[in-house]
């Protein structure tokens, strides 16, 4: 069991860093290559979209528990697997191995929110709906589009709402682990925690913050929502606590 969550730890990791990554051929599952056209790129016989132009296909798409993504003609994942993680079969293919080979970077914000948004639908799950909110965080930062930016920020409320004690696991620290200095150390980050940095802190994922101005503002956000943050501190900002706001 300890070998398949580690394989799990890995795939999950291999997304969480893979905004700023491209694999060398970039564009296609199954080796550099294949049909392409110039209104998008290729996985395997996935045309994927290189705009920012996300229609919504319905007022909460990307948003648990709605579904109407499956039915999305724009959605170019509506007709392909979006596996999970499946301890059986630890070297199965994921939703995983198709994101590590979308473009990073603008051109590939809109193809990571429909991939994250069909797993979601598929499988609600906070960490299918923390990707979503994610994706759809750096296509508004990519695009500017204000129906973006409050469907960004109901995608990180639904993940308070509804999987509020959910994780995803990291990996970091190679040489800790004695008598094994190459092997990193797994840990599972809360993403109640991690949702409320994304929203205060721009470091946090590196795109604008969803809220201008005094990250208070933020923080009295995440209040009408009803909970209560306190904020990560410098250095590592691994400190941050989200509380369930209780009232008198």
């Amino acid at each position: 069991m300890k070998i398949q969550i580690r394989k799990l730890i890995q795939r999950n990791l291999r997304i969480a860093r893979s905004i700023a990554a491209v694999l060398a051929c970039g564009l296609v599952i199954t080796g550099c290559g294949g049909p392409s056209n110039s209104d998008g790129q290729l996985i395997s016989e996935i045309t994927l979209p290189t705009d920012t132009l996300l229609n919504l296909r319905c007022p909460n798409v990307g948003i648990f528990i709605e579904n109407c993504v499956l039915g999305d003609p724009e959605n170019p994942f509506r007709d392909s697997l979006t596996l999970e993680f499946n301890v059986n079969d630890p070297d199965g293919e994921t939703k995983f191995d198709l994101a590590v080979k979308i473009p990073a970077g603008p051109t590939g914000a809109k193809a990571r929110f429909y991939l994250w948004a069909t797993a979601l639908a598929r499988f609600p799950s906070g960490e299918n709906q923390w990707f979503t909110a994610l994706a759809l965080h750096e296509l508004w930062d990519a695009a500017g589009d204000p129906i973006i930016q409050e469907q960004a920020l109901k995608a990180y409320r639904s993940q308070l709402d509804n999987f509020f004690g959910s994780v995803v696991f990291f990996e970091c620290c190679a040489g800790l682990i004695p008598g094994d200095p190459t092997q990193p150390v797994p840990f599972s980050v809360t993403l109640n925690e991690q949702t409320a940095d994304n929203i205060y802190r721009t470091d946090a994922t590196g795109y604008a913050r969803l809220i201008p101005g005094d990250p208070l503002l933020a923080q009295s956000q995440i209040a009408e929502w009803g909970y209560t943050y306190r904020p990560a501190t410098a250095p590592l900002f691994n400190d941050g606590l989200v509380f369930l706001s209780v009232f008198p």
